[in-house]
């Protein structure tokens, strides 16, 4: 959509100003999607609770959609015209439920425009959200929108509030046609003025209609005198033009009936002729236009132009036209030249019939310039043939194709492979793509499903939705398809509507589907590299079904505790994972056994003691040490008899392993057993990691049983390895911490004594500590 210029007001002199910067026009694509992304936004910031990863991820989107927003422009200004949203003086497609829906979650805070502002950070919008999904009387307690918006520090988001103050009822002038001759045209008569008499119920309603809701309420300005209709249909379009060009009326509220009031002629004539009520009504739309300064007449012609270009063969086409002057045909055209827009042939050839058709003896109106072609009633202009030549001259063919797109055609033409230098086709080629297409869509379709329906079109929607749920899965689209499952849950429990639920139900049986679970996993196993985080929140929205499917995925990884995302999202099924873990322990590998250990150690309870139990004859002894480590977590009774018989064990390694789980677990009854592993002569300089792995452990487990061999150990003297010595010590005094303060008195006083600042710094902290 293109913005349009600032309109002048036609009574203002011309002055030389200086020349605006030159501000690139919205493209209708990327405002769409703005305004979807932003009520997307909207809505899960107003369902979610702070910090929820929906809300991160429409924040994301519609900041990401909002920066390519601001390359083009500096800021984006968003009027709200209660269920309509306007950018300029054009309003966006009235019929679309998304665009309602955020322009009525505005117009209900007093909101009649807002704008956002490049520089825009995503607390900003978050902020934003927060108040405007915020209930209004809450709003309304706290000072107004503007207030509220100015406390909370979003500086790149401004908000014009609704000044319900400065609006008010008057005693309104009444404005009336003067009365006008007729003319007989067999049974029917028509206002020689184009308006309709008051038995042409038809078209005067219509009239009336378009002039009462420019002037319905009776508002006007502070000190302004207002205008009120006691009876619209004697409205003179001359005198409502005179209004709308002082700016006493809404132009943009006119433009809108205009476009509404042809557009719905076009869909409703059939017939080959106009009714007389009807060509009543257009007669006087016409004759506003001719009435209205060049920069309001320009936005009505760009109206028209549009209506009748899609529908040039209709009568009623025939009917606007006709009622042009030459010059106001001429300025349509060129208008629509100028903007870029094709004419098509069907509409030249209209205007050329009508150039041609012969004048006949009927009298003229003079004021609107119209002549009478006998055949059929319709009215024609006396438009000159130079004109005609001028518009339709093949060899003004430069008129209607810019030097640019010249150049383009004649470049092509010559050299098939040229290429415009700079365009990034590669970008826009993606696009096009069937993957980039269905998520635009299936995204468009979730959010025409969050609004009002009444059942048929919800299962429309739903089953279209259905339908392209597969091929998310192929191109690796999770987080929407988390977004669908989501969406059809909720709304088979919040919706109304008790048919609406039933739907979403049935739709949502697909996500419930064995093979669609089936395909999911491997889609899962495909994409967990590069999109694992949204793959997983799909999985578990699958539900617990997907259990024996994931633990397949885990035993293919034989790194220690498996593959991350798939751990923990086992991690998150909880008890029924566990249970899926007990059958599969008897299994070959023991890296997968050892894996399994290690989920049911992390989400498990007691209540797996049984299973692990049998482990602990297991062939591997990393599988042996990962049992007694299970039920050392679980407190098992036994399990203290079995780490004293590991700590006693010859191979050390065994031993370093059950040294590290007393650590670990806290032992307490093993202290005895883990001081007799010290090394008390150092014969080899390893020895010294060995004494450092028992330091760290008693540490852990704080006895005081311990405390006079770590004495011993910080006094010890002369050595062949006196820096690996020193750091011993340093571990040990670093370790002290879960002692009691007195019981380490003495060990406190031995290292001030020592000449180590690492020492003595712990040494200080732990006579701090409390």
């Amino acid at each position: 959509m293109q913005e349009p210029a600032d309109k002048k007001n036609s009574d203002a002199p011309p002055s030389p100003a200086k020349e605006a910067p030159t501000e690139l026009p919205l493209d209708t694509r990327l405002l769409s999607e703005t305004v979807i992304e932003l009520n997307i936004s909207r809505k899960n910031v107003g369902i979610y609770p702070p910090g929820h990863i929906q809300i991160t991820r429409s924040i994301d989107r519609a900041f990401e959609i909002l920066q390519k927003l601001f390359e083009i422009r500096t800021e984006m200004t968003l009027g709200v015209a209660k269920d309509t949203l306007l950018v300029g003086q054009d309003y966006l497609d009235q019929r679309n439920p998304v665009y309602r829906d955020f322009a009525l979650s505005m117009n209900q805070q007093g909101i009649a425009a807002v704008t956002f502002v490049r520089g825009l950070d995503k607390e900003q919008l978050i902020r934003f959200h927060r108040i405007i999904t915020t209930k209004p009387e809450d709003i309304v307690a706290m000072g107004g929108i503007e207030k509220v918006m100015r406390n909370a520090a979003i500086p790149n988001i401004r908000v014009q509030a609704i000044d319900f103050g400065s609006l008010h009822l008057t005693e309104e002038e009444e404005i009336f046609k003067p009365r006008a001759k007729t003319i007989e045209r067999g049974s029917k008569t028509r206002e020689k003025a184009g308006l309709g008499t008051a038995g042409a119920h038809g078209g005067a309603g219509i009239w009336q209609d378009f002039v009462s809701h420019l002037a319905s309420g009776t508002i006007a300005g502070q000190g302004q005198s207002g205008v009120s209709l006691k009876d619209a249909e004697q409205i003179d379009p001359s005198e409502l033009a005179k209004l709308l060009n002082e700016r006493k009326l809404d132009p943009s509220a006119a433009i809108q009936s205009y476009d509404r009031i042809i557009s719905s002629h076009m869909r409703g004539t059939a017939q080959k002729e106009l009714t007389s009520e009807q060509s009543v009504t257009l007669g006087s739309l016409n004759n506003l236009l001719k009435e209205l300064n060049p920069e309001l007449r320009k936005q009505f012609l760009s109206v028209a132009f549009n209506r009748v270009s899609d529908n040039a063969q209709s009568p009623v086409a025939q009917e606007v036209v006709g009622g042009f002057t030459d010059d106001m045909v001429i300025e349509m055209l060129g208008q629509a030249n100028a903007e870029g827009k094709q004419i098509s042939p069907t509409l030249a050839g209209l205007v050329q019939r009508l150039s041609l058709a012969k004048p006949q003896t009927a009298p003229a109106d003079a004021a609107s310039g119209f002549q009478e072609k006998a055949t059929g009633g319709l009215v024609v202009p006396a438009m000159q043939a130079e004109h005609m030549q001028k518009l339709f001259d093949r060899e003004a063919y430069e008129q209607y194709v810019s030097k640019d797109y010249d150049a383009l055609l004649k470049n092509l033409s010559g050299d098939a492979g040229a290429k415009l230098e700079g365009f990034p086709v590669d970008e826009y080629a993606k696009t096009l793509e069937d993957a980039h297409l269905d998520f635009q869509i299936g995204r468009a379709l979730l959010a025409f499903m969050e609004e009002k329906l009444d059942e048929e079109d919800y299962r429309e929607f739903a089953n279209k939705l259905i339908a392209i749920v597969p091929q998310f899965l192929e191109t690796g689209n999770f987080e929407l398809l988390w977004d669908i499952s989501e969406t059809l849950r909720r709304h088979g429990t919040d919706k109304p509507n008790k048919c609406i639920r039933e739907c979403a139900a049935e739709a949502r049986k697909i996500f419930l589907d064995a093979d669609f679970r089936a395909k999911a996993l491997s889609a899962f196993e495909l994409w967990m590299n590069d999109k694992g985080p949204e793959a997983a929140g799909l999985i578990l929205s699958l539900g617990p079904e997907t259990i024996p499917g994931l633990v397949d995925l885990f035993s293919k990884d034989e790194a220690v505790g498996g593959r991350r995302i798939v751990f923990n999202l086992l991690c998150q099924f909880g008890d029924k994972a566990v249970l899926e873990a007990h059958t599969r322990l008897r299994d070959a590998r023991p890296y997968f056994v050892r894996n399994l250990l290690l989920l049911i150690r992390r989400v498990g309870t007691p209540s797996s003691i049984p299973q692990v139990k049998q482990l602990l004859r297991h062939k591997d002894p990393t599988v042996r040490m990962e049992a007694l480590s299970t039920l050392l977590k679980f407190k098992d009774a036994g399990a203290t008899k079995l780490l004293r018989e590991a700590l006693r064990a010859e191979d050390p390694d065994v031993a370093s392993q059950a040294v590290g789980l007393a650590g670990q677990y806290r032992v307490q009854e093993v202290t005895t057993d883990i001081l007799a592993r010290i090394k008390r002569v150092i014969l080899f300089e390893a020895d010294y990691t060995v004494n450092e792995e028992i330091i760290r452990a008693l540490g852990e487990i704080g006895d005081v049983r311990a405390v006079p061999d770590l004495a011993k150990l910080a006094r010890s003297g002369w050595t062949l390895y006196p820096q690996r010595q020193m750091r011993m010590k340093e571990v040990l005094f670093e370790s002290l911490g879960r002692y009691p303060r007195e019981a380490i008195a003495d060990l406190i006083r031995i290292g001030e004594q020592l000449n180590n600042d690492t020492i003595k710094r712990a040494c200080k902290k732990l006579m701090e500590r409390k």
